[in-house]
């Protein structure tokens, strides 16, 4: 049995970082999901069940991120 791709979501608000660390983690094997805003994050980490978030953490935008 193949092992599951882990699921890393890039959070970036500059679309050259967002494109960059995708393609290059593509490369690598993993699955790649990305988003310019903290909006909305943990409900997509939750549906799409994401091993890793990779945020950026100085954008114009921050959201605080609750429990």
């Amino acid at each position: 049995m193949k092992p599951r791709t882990s699921r890393l979501l890039i959070v970036d608000d500059n679309e050259m970082n967002r494109d960059m660390l995708a393609r290059r983690l593509a490369r690598k094997g993993y699955e790649i999901a990305v988003t310019e805003s903290a909006h909305g994050l943990l409900e997509r980490v939750k549906q799409d069940r994401t091993d890793l978030v990779l945020l950026d953490i100085e954008m114009p935008k921050s959201v605080a991120l609750t429990r």
